[in-house]
């Protein structure tokens, strides 16, 4: 039999091999996404600590926009989905909204709000009662291939949370602190960028 005709069949096999080994072959992005909620930033721990004090089990929705989409898989889904937390209200499926993830990315941060105070744990951004925002480190946008200068976690307050804590500014901020720190964290081991 002619070599010539078993190169191409040969790496036919050789790159399947590669594709079949870097999908299979651990990494931190693939680790914490299987183990945590919201892509992989929050243990279930951490995303309890915003909560409205009326019961119910932890629900986590990772809702992204256009699922089912033919190209869903294509592109990293980080940037397109927003992580809502709730609690069961044990009517069906609905659950009461406690706070929202999100991660995008930005030229520009936004400026803080009116009461907000510094994220003084390891990274620029900052923390209040209704709303937090904070930046991953400055090598994470480009391992997580966007042109932006800056990517950020931004953490919504649900009013129902705020009211149980009885408009407590300080123990809001103190309760969202720890959120967007470990999301934050995970989102920089994913991507190898802390």
């Amino acid at each position: 039999m002619n070599r010539k005709y078993l190169v191409l069949p040969a790496v036919l096999v050789v790159a399947a091999v590669v594709v079949t080994v870097g999908r299979l072959w651990p990494s931190p992005l693939k680790d914490l996404r299987a183990k945590n909620l919201c892509l992989g930033m929050l243990t279930e721990e951490t995303a309890g600590l915003l909560y409205d004090g009326e019961g119910g089990k932890l629900v986590v929705d990772e809702f992204r926009p256009g699922k089912g989409d033919k190209d869903e898989g294509a592109a990293d889904p980080v940037f397109s989905t927003t992580c809502f937390v709730g609690r069961e209200t044990g009517k069906g499926n609905n659950f009461r909204g406690q706070y929202s993830l999100d991660v995008q990315p930005t030229n520009t941060p936004n400026e803080p709000l009116k009461g907000a105070g510094p994220f003084t744990d390891g990274g620029s951004g900052w923390v209040s009662p209704r709303q937090s925002e904070v930046q991953l480190p400055a090598s994470c946008p480009k391992k997580m291939r966007t042109t932006a200068e800056h990517v950020t976690v931004i953490l919504k307050v649900a009013p129902g949370v705020v009211v149980a804590e009885d408009w407590d500014d300080a123990a809001l901020i103190e309760a969202s602190r720890p959120i967007v720190q470990e999301a934050v964290t995970n989102l920089a081991k994913q991507y190898e960028c802390g």
